[in-house]
């Protein structure tokens, strides 16, 4: 029976080489489904923009039928050739050796069902081992051909195209970005506006007593005829020059929010900060003089002009409002004044003509 041992060895190579050809077949069928329907997921969701429930629909059957196909192309092959799941039976497997090698025919079929006999006797264990040996040089393996997959290679080029033709309409970024919005269904996506707001301002934190421009313009297919800024919730309708639409704000300014819009189409919120002006409310100076001079102190109040001996101290105080910071400031120098609680000090002793100046900032 040495001879009919073989042949059930070819048979297992056979059953083998048989699951792995279906499997290669399997991936190139997976991929090229799979990719395919994606793009029809995609597509409907690039032209229609659909909402939630819409595109979570999409996201299931998208996930759903992938694993369909995963299942059938690749696990169900994978199943088979480990024999997990029964697949081809020796009989139908010799029924495709017998059409691929002439001289097999029915011969192995035939074989197989002798060995089904439970008549175990010695003629027909002797006619097995005949009909064995007649088949041990046939190579049954070759009867699968892995270059028969090759057939379908081209059918992959398909998703190719597809990717081709976005890319040449200029659309590829755009048709994929549609997959983000399958995926996160849950979230909400603004469809693209026919056009854009472009806003042009040079701050928007400012002092309360400055006057601020803002102007705007539009990009896209379409051009509004009027747009309007929404100020703290009130509408201004915007008056345009050269192509330029213009808003002001004029002093005293208050901190706002404010946005754009038009035909429904809305800018993203943008924040005036108006900062206090800063200011001196009260300024005095004292002058020490040098002691050869024998000169009592004076005190000169909002106005920091005098005419002193050289060496006289001088103290600089001054009271400021929206002001955090006082400097003294020459023409080559400044000096930061001591803070004391409502007041601002310095003082200095002076040998020259000292031209200087006091500024305050917040």
């Amino acid at each position: 029976m040495q001879s009919f041992h073989n042949i059930q060895d070819k048979l297992n190579r056979f059953y083998t080489k048989f699951y792995k050809r279906l499997l290669v077949k399997g991936l190139m069928f997976f991929t090229l489904f799979g990719l395919l329907f994606l793009f029809f997921i995609l597509s409907i969701e690039y032209y229609l923009w659909l909402n939630s429930a819409g595109r979570m629909i999409l996201f299931v059957l998208f996930i759903g039928v992938e694993l369909y196909l995963l299942y059938y192309y690749i696990i169900r092959p994978l199943l088979f050739l480990f024999k997990i799941r029964r697949g081809l039976s020796n009989k139908q497997a010799s029924l495709l050796i017998g059409r691929h090698f002439p001289e097999v025919g029915d011969k192995l079929y035939n074989l197989l069902d002798l060995t089904e006999d439970r008549d175990r006797s010695e003629l027909l264990l002797a006619s097995i081992e005949q009909r064995s040996s007649e088949m041990d040089r046939i190579p049954f393996t070759r009867a699968i051909r892995y270059r028969e997959n090759a057939k379908y290679l081209k059918f992959l080029a398909i998703p190719l195209i597809v990717i081709g033709l976005l890319w040449l309409s200029g659309s590829l970024s755009s048709f994929f970005g549609s997959y983000q919005r399958v995926v996160r269904y849950s979230a909400y996506f603004e469809p693209p506006a026919p056009f854009e707001f472009k806003v042009l301002a040079d701050k928007l934190e400012v002092l309360e007593n400055e006057t601020v421009y803002v102007k705007v313009f539009t990009v896209g297919e379409v051009q509004p005829e009027d747009v309007y800024a929404v100020v703290n919730d009130k509408e201004i309708l915007l008056s345009k020059a050269d192509s330029l639409y213009e808003l002001t704000f004029t002093p005293p300014l208050q901190s706002s929010t404010f946005y754009f819009k038009a035909n429904e189409v809305e800018s993203r919120r943008f924040d005036l900060k108006a900062l206090k002006t800063p200011g001196i409310t009260d300024f005095s100076v004292r002058l020490e003089y040098p002691g050869y001079t024998g000169k009592r102190s004076d005190i000169l109040r909002n106005t920091g002009n005098a005419t002193i001996p050289e060496g006289t101290k001088v103290a600089w105080t001054v009271t400021g409002k929206n002001a955090e910071n006082i400097h003294l400031v020459t023409r080559d120098s400044s000096w930061a004044f001591q803070k004391e609680e409502t007041a601002f000090s310095h003082n200095k002793r002076v040998f020259s003509t000292l031209p200087y100046g006091i500024t305050s900032s917040n």
